[in-house]
């Protein structure tokens, strides 16, 4: 069945509104906000900085520590500098957000960073059915493709989680295009295509450094197959766009080697020894939790699907290959082989087990997986029966809205509704408040403190973890936990629980909200405060979360619905 441009056209648009509409409705109950988002705010926005040794902090500090002050409209430079301090991302994302904001001095909103998400998405769904097209040939089933992306949980999760991913997303999809279109012109390559590549080169690795390891697995194909079949020309302009649009990335910004190398995560120095069965054990336990990403993200949620669908697409894929004698479309390689590369090397290298470090990697792969089927498809000959495979696309996602909760939506917490006008919170040398500023803003005043007395329970909790998931660990699970909680030697743990004991304004207070962090001693911190003030009384508001509620342990203690105790004293 064949669909003319213009109903393409019609049709596609449909697509990426139902797409988009799921995403502002996802959006919409959204609440709280992951720590990294909170970031994207902050270092898009201020160089304000809190109280977070015993000064208090009103409303208005946290909002102009997330919002843009009048006289730092479209101030780019402090947007540059605040990456540089940071040392973990390049600025371009950061500076689309600022320019939004700009428009909104003294604002904060999630509309303002998921607007640019929502154009992101919005081009990258254009350019998978471009892709599509090209590597089919065919408006149905590009469109088919498309819609297995555009209608699942991992699109509605990376348009509604306010970091640089859907921008990632949107030039690694630009690049693999560009890289077709220059692949399928047999040195015929022209200069404008050779700058829009540049340009795509030049924003994709100054929006984020994933970018960089998608572009060089597709560029690799794109050398093996001219190379193959001889067109030099076409190649040596390839490579000269890219790596000048990579030079002109650093000379931008300089601190890419930096930040790529080691950044300010401290994971380089760490110093902790893994024998070779906890290596391999925890390799393992690094593909199931991405296979259960994927599972989440594309398969309604279910792993045992995953895997049908999976040992399905892998079994009709030699049946044609060593059978019928048919060959892999050679533009499909660009999807294929870079994409399922990167998701395997991302699961491996991540420093966490995360959905969105292969975000990037995921239109790609729902459309490998569609493109499988329609192969099958394609041999039953009544051709309205073809039509199955889209209507099951369409009830599935029906079905995964309706039963599989995206990532990054939370939704579980009652601290949204303050109990007292005041509060404390405790955390440590990581730094935790940065998690809960939304939830510590609605307090009239709200005092920041850091304990040096970790949780002692923690390692042990870790190890559980660890074992649990058949993960043969000898105690260096918690010793990297450990080294990354205290980033390496460059955080010291300090101490300025003194404040509560000594502040005049709590002294007058009747009662107050303690937040006390995942990493801090709980039972410590409470005996600290009843001991040393007035409030000798305490209840329980909300209790944190167990490891078993989160699918890895690291966005355990990054989700802002777990991670603290709290409690009113009174």
């Amino acid at each position: 069945m064949k669909i003319d441009n213009k109903k393409t056209g019609l049709i596609l648009t449909l697509i990426i509104l139902a797409s988009l509409a799921m995403s502002v409705f996802f959006i919409s109950g959204k609440q709280g906000y992951h720590e990294d988002e909170l970031l994207t705010y902050n270092l898009a926005n201020s160089s304000k900085q809190l109280e977070v040794n015993g000064g208090w902090n009103q409303p208005e500090d946290f909002n102009e520590y997330l919002s843009v002050s009048d006289n730092h409209r479209f101030d780019y430079a402090q947007v540059y500098q605040n990456q540089i301090i940071d040392a973990s991302h390049p600025p371009f994302y950061y500076a689309l957000v600022h320019t939004v904001c700009s428009f909104f001095p003294g604002q904060f909103s999630r509309w303002f960073a998921f607007a640019i998400n929502a154009l992101t998405m919005t081009g990258a769904l254009i350019l998978l059915f471009k892709i599509g097209k090209k590597v089919s040939g065919n408006n149905l089933y590009a469109l088919i493709g498309t819609a297995a992306y555009a209608l699942s949980i991992a699109c509605i999760t990376t348009t509604i989680y306010l970091r640089m991913y859907s921008t990632l997303t949107f030039f690694v999809l630009a690049f693999v295009y560009m890289t077709i279109s220059m692949y399928e012109k047999k040195n015929e390559v022209r200069l404008k295509d050779c700058l829009i590549t540049l340009l795509i080169v030049v924003l994709g690795t100054l929006t984020q450094y994933y970018f960089i390891l998608f572009a060089g697995l597709t560029g690799l194909v794109f050398l093996v197959l001219k190379i193959k079949e001889r067109c030099i020309k076409d190649l040596v302009k390839y490579i000269i766009f890219c790596v000048l649009g990579a030079l002109i990335a650093l000379c931008i910004y300089p601190y890419i080697i930096s930040n790529v190398l080691g950044g300010n995560r401290g994971l380089g120095s760490m110093e902790f020894n893994i024998s070779f069965e906890t290596a391999v054990t925890y390799i393992i336990y690094k593909l199931c939790t991405y296979i259960q990403v994927l599972a989440k993200d594309l398969f309604l949620g279910q792993i045992w699907l995953f895997v049908i669908c999976a040992v399905g697409a892998l079994g009709f894929g030699v049946l044609f290959r060593f059978i019928k004698k048919k060959k892999l479309n050679r533009k499909a390689m660009f999807v294929v082989i870079p994409s399922l590369v990167y998701f395997i090397a991302i699961s491996l290298v991540s420093p966490f087990n995360s959905d969105r470090y292969v975000m990037a990697s995921l239109p790609f792969i729902a459309m490998i997986f569609t493109f499988a089927y329609i192969k099958v498809f394609e041999l039953i000959k009544i051709e309205k029966l073809r039509l199955v495979l889209p209507a099951l696309i369409l009830v599935g996602s029906v079905v995964a809205f309706c039963t599989v909760q995206p990532y990054y939506t939370y939704g579980k917490t009652n601290l949204y509704q303050p109990k007292t006008d005041n509060c404390i919170f405790v955390g440590t040398a990581m730094l935790e408040w940065n998690k809960c500023i939304d939830k510590l803003a609605q307090y009239d005043n709200a005092m920041i403190v850091q304990t040096a007395s970790m949780s002692p329970s923690l390692s042990d909790e870790l190890e559980e973890f660890a074992a649990k998931r058949r993960i043969v660990s000898n105690g260096t699970i918690s010793e990297m936990a450990k080294g990354y909680m205290n980033n390496g030697s460059e955080k010291k743990l300090t101490d300025s629980m003194s404040a509560v004991t000594d502040d005049e304004k709590l002294k007058n207070m009747d009662d107050v909200t303690v937040y006390i962090s995942r990493l801090a001693d709980n039972q410590k911190t409470i005996d600290f405060i009843t001991q040393n003030t007035k409030f000798k009384n305490y209840e329980l508001i909300q209790a944190d979360y167990s490891f078993d509620d989160f699918y890895n342990w690291y966005d355990y203690f990054v989700e802002t619905e777990s991670y603290c105790n709290v409690y009113r004293f009174y």
